[in-house]
């Protein structure tokens, strides 16, 4: 990689950084599609959000950037412009810097986890966390044709917000006793050293498909894997997102195979 004072920056905002993959998958993809752009990182913490935003609108040779925890929903409300989805739901990912130096929000939190899970049309959910994925995701599995999303959060306020969100007949706060029905279950909080909320995985219907999406070993993926649930890992649905926001990057489509080599020089077979 040969960085000049012409190649493009994207970035990350996340706090903290040291866990993000997305330098090192993008990277992989520039380098093999000879392209001078570079992916970087940047560790904000959250007083300091709104003056970094400020200042990347004159960061001309930034092409644009990505927006992880604990980010998503603040700089959602610092944008220009937004597509349908982040308008919806207020949470972005992914941010485009445009030539006039505004910039432009989309979320592809939620149809990542959607291609992640394939189909879930007539399915019972549980979605446990009520932060900017959940939001995405939630928003995802209706228009994917769910039957119903359940949610679980320690704060019932909190989880109360983000159903009001949506319509009632599609979402609820999540009870004990529908936990035999579920059919989906994706953890969405940053929680990796327990089961969050102590939900007792061992009730929950074999068949069921469990969705982590975290980019690190988690308790959660541990215990379901070790009842025989099906875990789909945190880097599925990074991986479709990668795809999407390429292209919103550059303007180009980026072939799967590409994708799939740069996630496995990275330790991640891609599916």
């Amino acid at each position: 990689m040969n960085i000049t004072g012409r190649t493009t920056v994207f970035t990350i905002l996340s706090h903290p950084s040291s866990w993000v993959v997305a330098p090192m998958i993008y990277n992989q993809i520039f380098n093999a599609l000879d392209l001078d752009m570079v992916y970087i990182a940047h560790d904000v913490i959250p007083d300091a959000i709104n003056a970094t935003i400020r200042y990347f609108a004159g960061w001309e040779n930034l092409g644009g950037f990505n927006v992880t925890i604990p980010h998503k929903e603040t700089v959602a409300h610092l944008l220009d412009t937004r597509c349908p989805v982040t308008s919806r739901i207020g949470v972005v990912n992914t941010v485009v810097r445009l030539e006039d130096g505004t910039f432009c929000g989309y979320n592809t939190d939620g149809i990542g986890a959607l291609h992640a899970l394939g189909d879930v049309h007539g399915a019972r959910c549980l979605v446990i966390g009520a932060g900017g994925a959940a939001k995405a995701i939630i928003d995802a599995l209706i228009h994917g044709g769910a039957d119903f999303i359940y949610l679980l959060n320690r704060s019932e306020s909190r989880a109360d917000k983000v159903i009001k969100l949506f319509k009632k007949e599609k979402t609820g706060e999540y009870a004990d006793d529908v936990l035999d029905s579920i059919d989906i279950v994706v953890q969405a909080t940053p929680i990796t050293d327990t089961v969050p909320f102590g939900l007792d995985l061992g009730r929950i219907k074999k068949k069921a498909r469990c969705l982590e999406t975290a980019m690190r070993p988690t308790a959660f993926a541990d215990k379901a894997s070790s009842l025989g649930l099906e875990v789909i890992p945190g880097y599925a649905m990074l991986y479709n997102q990668t795809k999407r926001n390429f292209r919103l990057f550059t303007g180009m489509d980026v072939a799967d195979d590409v994708i799939k080599t740069a996630f496995k020089q990275i330790g991640y077979v891609a599916k």
